[in-house]
């Protein structure tokens, strides 16, 4: 694993499968760069934190080469930080919202009233990516990461078709093109 900071690379071939498999073609891959580095200067990015407030990702501890190769962890975050991707393309003011991120409620309940849109910025990324990674690793994964990756926030928890209808509608038209 690439561990000396200063990196820079596009995606590669298996995220943007990856990626795709998400966004499909709502985001401009080509134009993603993905930093093993700190955003802020003289390393002032925590460590264990990843950034994605101008369309491009920076990473520092959980850089890796390829995201698509690794596990759930990774891949939940390369996913999370997709969605700042997605915002910023689509014209959202991610940097300006995201220099208030260490504040914002990661937690989000369905409620089945409200679209993607209508949640904070940070809750549409988890919300994208928790559903991801339950669709794409599994209840007993995304059951097993609650309080960790994933923060959904509901006592319905249990019952697997009920909260896959209510992500389903929540996301619906998702990625809007």
């Amino acid at each position: 694993m690439e561990k000396k900071e200063g990196a820079l690379r596009l995606l590669t071939s298996g995220e943007i499968g990856l990626a795709k498999s998400v966004f499909g073609g709502s985001i401009i891959y080509g134009k993603v760069w993905v930093h093993h580095d700190s955003y802020f200067p003289f390393g002032l990015q925590n460590r264990n934190t990843a950034m994605s407030p101008n369309g491009e990702l920076y990473f520092r501890d959980w850089y890796v080469p390829d995201f698509s190769k690794e596990g759930y962890s990774h891949r939940h975050l390369f996913i999370h930080e997709m969605v700042h991707v997605w915002q910023y393309q689509r014209g959202m003011w991610v940097k300006t919202r995201g220099l208030y991120s260490w504040l914002a409620n990661y937690s989000y309940e369905l409620d089945g009233s409200k679209l993607l849109k209508n949640y904070a910025m940070e809750q549409q990324a988890q919300i994208v990516a928790d559903y991801h990674l339950l669709t794409s690793s599994g209840y007993a994964v995304w059951r097993n990461r609650f309080g960790k990756e994933v923060t959904y926030n509901g006592n319905d928890y249990a019952d697997v078709r009920k909260v896959k209808e209510k992500y389903e509608k929540v996301l619906v038209g998702f990625p809007y093109k």
